[in-house]
């Protein structure tokens, strides 16, 4: 800043010192005054006349005068240096002396000679110790730095373009600037933004050379914050030079926040009144405080009087841990710790750290950079919190926020209280006033001369229909409505009200007459309303309809007699007994089932009448346990001595018990006949298990001769005739075996010793398993069959698929038989579902004979069948329904049909089975077969040595001739004891041994055990071949020792493949006139269709299927041979299918190979495929019938 001159100060330095209360003077080299300002004037109480001219040294105590013009005299020669800073005494007119502090300097000319010299000071306080400010010297030339430095208040200068050339300390602390960041910068820059058009409005008038008597604007601190400042701005304008602007501000911000503070206050305060509710409220708090300090993280927590529950009312965070209206225990939050301390308080992120490392804190959600949060006090209730908090600027907040926080919060808390409080208070109206109008009791209120004041919707209508006009507030009640009554009840009501006017409750009943209708009587209750201070005005009315009630004494009073007669013609025992345990009541019946006269009766303990007293205690003890009890059974005694079996409900009352005595003598006799007759009904039923598992035995054991010798004599080269026979034999044994193979699963269900093996499953491919079974067939009739599986049935369940299938090929196969032409459809659907389980129905709908629902209510059961005449047009046993049956409610469903003679038949079951929601297990299609081993290749080198133990010569004679087919040398034993004997014996070296169980004398298993228990592990395998065939008899077996089990009659496949588990070791074939084909059926599925329908039933499948595939490939040349691949694919898809369901895996897979081929357009290899196709059909031509045999 450069020197002023000594002669001629700048109007802006005087006017900026004198607004700083600085002195100043200027001294020529005399030093003699040549300017004054009006600071040092007004100090020393000269005119400014007075002083100009004269000797600074004027205004100095006389003492120091002298001394001060011979200093001056040397400092202007430059024999002595200038003090920047010194004090000294100013003697004023009146002679009062003031102590200022000066800062000095000379002034000189461009060729650097003294010119004069300036003096700045300002006045010390008084008390102050001289010598306090003169320790250092302020650089050159900032000869003014230190009195600027020294003000509170702001000190700018400005260029003419508005860039600060100077800001003295207090500016640049206030900014929180550096100097460095400040000189140089635009003036806009630290201006806030809604003032700065304003301002440079103002300077650039300034500039212009107009008066600005005020400024009033707002500048921004580094960290945002505004400081509103007021002040004197001033321009210097000299020759030559730019204009420059110096001003003088002074922070109002506090007085601006408190102004503000005080406007939200009171706005706060109205808000209780105006919000429309608690969220309403909590939103215009929000922008109220807004207003005064930063919000854009605010809530507010409320808690319960006990301080066991938070909740967050109001939320609005940029990194929320909770949304509104959340709450949460009370625990150790940063909310509970400031309820708990019951002051504001102000948290860094370090202070909560701190308070979470000892303990006293734990973290909800990210932790704040800054927190301020100040109890929420409604007198001595703390009731809850608000909280402000910033997540990345620490130094938003200072502790000044704070206070304004903990002021506003009062108010804050007042008014959340009052809108609580109206809201209690409008719902507590809400609640009274659904009181008054809700149920049916008539309301009204009256003065105490009568006149009504207020009434309910339910007295509006009671006293419409009493006097035909609606009630009006004012009306007299006494003249109005009550003066319509009689005498009695004028009087009633009159002297009520006027003893509730006297602050006496009245209550009374009244009967009352209605302009239309029947006469009602009332239950009125009169009651004065007081007030705080113990007075009343009003009477408060209720009345309830009691017409009912009284009408029904009437009838209780009937009832009660009705009660007495009934009482005493009561056929079992009606008692009561106090709390001692004595009859207080005792029903007339007493005397007829225990012999007792009533009367006399009342005088017993209850226990003197029970066979065992002891009994009566643990009904007593139920009795308080659970209140009451039902169906005790005891015994009572007669009065003649004998006990009498009663069942006993009885109650426990707060006088002691009550209950109902029944004589149930004769119906334990009755249930001691139906026990016995049951035991003898479970006798009759396991002696017929007995008897068909003997039957079974007996049966199988001739039949295991006939199919035995049928199937060797199958396997001799036979000419055309012979082999008709044998074929015819074969077809008789296989129909005979069937039926007994029914009757025996038919004896099995009702014994209970089917057991079910469930698996997953899938609809749709069950389904087309069996149209692949039975397609043919119904196309052979002309029938066509479809299936459907409606859309909202389950694609995968959980059931015994086999016994599924089994009941389904039943119905459908009858449903063919009975059809001679037309459709047969089977249609799956849903029925319910329970959870995870559900009910599936299916129905096989067909267009055939028909049934009368006569003859439809024999259907399902055994042996049945309609047409029982010696012509009848159809076979069968009549067992397939009745199987069908007792399988569908095994798979927990029933069974039925619905029909008419003539118009076909609806033949329906359902099935209850858990529902899967994907395929548990996914089926690849068609996977490659793996093929059993031919027969022939199982024994090679020497034959194995098998003993046959059998005591039925026939039996020995066809398993002696299968095994030697089989290439094994076999030895006999007819009985058990012989079995023994012949294993034990020194060169026995058997392989295996097949035991028959039912021998004489010793049977096969206690054989089996001694054998065992002489060779031990040296023992040969032994296998059952037996008779028995009920489904436990095989675990039997095996866990009486035996190694493995066959049922007769024992099958040529089935022996083959018992021998090839249990006989090892290399041996020569033996020759076999008819020699076993490859397997080329998967055994698996012949085995399930074995199982399904029997043997006959699968020959059938597998000769339909030949007449089926040779029609199929006729129609698949021609179309090859014109080229028709739209024709082809279709035969090949359906017999890859029918061929996959029958378990001729090579040929489907051929097929499928085939199709893939033309989806893919490969049609270069389809001719050699389809010649390979018929290769394979043809092998299976030629060796089915020998499987089915091998297996039979």
């Amino acid at each position: 800043m450069q020197a002023p001159s000594p002669v001629s100060m700048l109007p802006a330095t005087a006017l900026m010192l004198d607004q700083l209360q600085l002195a100043y003077a200027v001294l020529d080299r005399d030093g003699l005054l040549v300017e004054a300002n009006d600071t040092l004037i007004n100090l020393s109480g000269y005119d400014q006349a007075e002083l100009l001219g004269q000797p600074f040294s004027k205004l100095l105590p006389r003492s120091q005068q002298v001394e001060h013009q011979a200093k001056t005299r040397r400092i202007m020669a430059g024999e002595e240096a200038c003090l920047p800073y010194y004090e000294s005494e100013l003697a004023a007119k009146d002679g009062s002396l003031l102590t200022l502090q000066w800062q000095s300097n000379l002034v000189l000319d461009e060729q650097g000679d003294i010119t004069g010299m300036w003096m700045a000071g300002h006045v010390l306080p008084k008390g102050a110790q001289p010598g306090a400010g003169a320790q250092l010297a302020l650089p050159e030339p900032a000869y003014l730095r230190e009195f600027f430095d020294s003000s509170h208040d702001l000190i700018l200068h400005l260029s003419a373009t508005n860039v600060l050339l100077f800001v003295n300390r207090a500016g640049q602390e206030k900014l929180g600037y550096s100097e460095a960041e400040l000189l140089g910068r635009p003036f806009t820059d630290v201006v806030h933004p809604y003032y700065r058009a304003k301002l440079l409005y103002q300077l650039r008038r300034l500039y212009e050379g107009q008066a600005l008597n005020k400024l009033e604007t707002v500048l921004l601190t580094k960290a945002g914050r505004p400081v509103h400042l007021i002040g004197s701005v001033s321009s210097e304008q000299q020759p030559g030079r730019l204009p420059s602007a110096r001003a003088v501000l002074h922070d109002i911000t506090d007085r601006i926040k408190a102004e503000r503070l005080q406007k939200v206050y009171y706005s706060i305060a109205n808000l209780a009144i105006s919000a429309h509710d608690l969220p309403a409220l909590y939103g215009a708090i929000h922008r109220e405080l807004g207003k005064v300090i930063e919000t854009n993280n605010i809530f507010i927590a409320l808690c319960d009087d006990a301080r066991t529950e938070l909740e967050f009312v109001y939320y609005v965070d940029q990194h929320a841990y909770f949304e509104q209206g959340d709450g949460r225990p009370f625990s150790m939050g940063v909310t509970e710790y400031v309820i708990e301390q019951g002051q504001p308080l102000y948290f860094t992120k370090a202070d909560l750290l701190r308070l979470m490392r000892t303990g006293e804190l734990t973290a909800f959600g990210r932790l704040p950079a800054v927190l301020l949060a100040s109890p929420l006090s409604v007198g001595d209730r703390t009731i809850g919190v608000l909280t402000v908090q910033e997540y990345d600027r620490a130094d938003l907040y200072t502790p000044a926020d704070l206070d304004i926080l903990h002021f506003i919060s009062g108010q804050v808390a007042l008014a959340i209280d009052r809108k609580r409080q109206e809201e209690h208070l409008a719902l507590q109206n809400a609640r009274l006033n659904a009181i008054f109008e809700s149920g049916t009791q008539l309301m009204w209120n009256v003065d105490r001369r009568g006149s009504l004041v207020s009434f309910n919707r339910n007295y509006a209508d009671f006293y419409l229909h009493r006097t035909g006009t609606l009630p009006v507030q004012g009306v007299n009640l006494l003249e109005a409505d009550i003066g319509l009554s009689d005498e009695d009840t004028r009087d009633q009501f009159s002297r009520s009200y006027l003893a509730a006017g006297r602050g006496e409750a009245q209550q009374f009943e009244i009967p009352l007459r209605k302009a239309k209708g029947p006469d009602v009587w009332l239950s009125v209750t009169l009651a004065p309303i007081y007030l705080p201070d113990g007075s009343f005005e009003e009477i408060t009315a209720q009345a309830q309809d009691i017409t009912a009630t009284k009408n029904s004494q009437l009838v209780l009073a009937a009832q009660e007699e009705k009660f007495r007669s009934i009482f005493e013609s009561f056929q079992d025992i009606y008692y009561r007994t106090d709390r001692e345990g004595r009859f207080t009541i005792l029903s007339p019946s007493v005397r007829e089932v225990l012999g007792y006269n009533p009367t006399e009766a009342l005088s017993y303990p209850i226990d003197h009448v029970y066979w065992q007293p002891e009994q009566h205690q643990s009904l007593l003890l139920e009795l308080r346990k659970n209140g009451e009890l039902r169906n005790f059974e005891t015994q009572l005694r007669h009065q003649d001595g004998h006990a009498v079996s009663v069942l006993v409900n009885a109650r426990h009352t707060a006088f002691g018990t009550e209950g109902i005595v029944r004589d149930i003598t004769e119906i334990r006799r009755i249930q001691d006949d139906l026990r016995l007759a049951k035991e003898e009904a479970e006798a009759a039923s396991e002696a017929k298990t007995q008897f068909l598992a003997n039957m079974s035995h007996e049966l199988r054991t001739p039949m295991n001769g006939i199919i035995g010798m049928i199937d060797l004599l199958g396997q001799t080269v036979l000419n055309t005739e012979q082999a008709d026979y044998v074929d015819t034999l074969r077809t008789s044994s296989e129909a005979l075996l069937t039926i007994l193979n029914d009757i025996l699963d038919l004896s099995k269900i009702q014994a209970g010793k089917m057991r079910l093996h469930e698996s997953p499953l899938a609809l749709v491919p069950l389904l087309d398993r069996l149209s692949a079974l039975f397609s043919y067939r119904a196309s052979q009739k002309n029938i066509r069959f479809n299936y459907l599986v409606t859309p909202e049935t389950p694609t995968f369940i959980v059931t015994d698929e086999t016994r599924l299938l089994q009941i389904l090929a039943n119905l459908v196969a009858n449903a063919i038989k009975f059809t001679v032409q037309g459709t047969v459809n089977v249609v799956a659907s849903l029925v319910r579902t329970d959870g995870e389980y559900c009910t599936l129905r299916f129905a096989v709908q067909d267009s055939g004979i028909g049934i009368s629902p006569n003859d439809a209510a024999r259907l399902f059961t055994s042996f049945t069948q309609l047409d029982t005449t010696p012509s009848k047009a159809y076979g069968g046993t009549g067992l397939g329904l009745a199987i069908s049956k007792e399988l569908a409610e095994l798979l927990g469903g029933t069974i039925g049909v619905l029909s008419n003679t003539g118009e076909g038949s609806v033949f329906w079951f359902t099935i209850r089975c858990q529902v899967l929601t994907a395929d548990p297990a996914p089926v690849l299609e068609l996977p490659a077969p793996v093929a059993t081993p031919p027969t022939e290749n199982l024994f090679a080198s020497e034959p194995s040595r098998i003993l046959l133990v059998d005591d039925n010569a026939i039996n020995q004679k066809v398993a002696a001739r299968l095994l030697a087919k089989l290439n094994c040398h076999v030895e006999v034993a007819s009985d058990g004891y012989e079995a023994i004997a012949r294993a034990t014996a020194p060169n026995a070296s058997y392989q295996l041994i097949l035991m028959d169980i039912q021998m004489p004398g010793l049977d096969g298993i206690a054989a089996t055990r001694a054998i065992k228990a002489q060779l031990g592990s040296a023992s040969p395998p032994i296998v059952a071949m037996t008779a028995y065939s009920m489904p436990d008899d095989a675990v039997r077996f095996v866990k009486a020792g035996l190694d493995d089990y066959l049922a007769k009659p024992v099958k040529h496949q089935q022996l083959a493949e018992t021998l090839a588990r249990w006989v090892s070791g290399p041996k020569p074939l033996a020759e076999v006139t008819a020699p076993t084909p490859p397997a080329i059926i998967d055994p698996e599925v012949l085995a399930q269709l074995y199982q399904l329908g029997g043997d006959g039933f699968a020959a059938e499948l597998y000769s339909e299927f030949v007449e089926e595939t040779t029609s199929l490939l006729d129609q698949a040349k021609a179309c090859w041979d014109v080229a028709d691949l739209e024709g082809l694919h279709p035969l090949l898809h359906q017999l890859k299918g029918t061929a996959g369901t029958l378990g001729l895996t090579h040929l489907a897979g051929k097929a499928l190979a085939l199709e893939q081929a033309i989806k893919n357009h490969e049609t270069d290899s389809l001719s050699q495929g389809l010649i390979d196709l018929g290769q394979l059909f043809d092998q299976f031509v030629s060796h089915y019938p020998t499987i089915l045999a091998a297996v039979e």
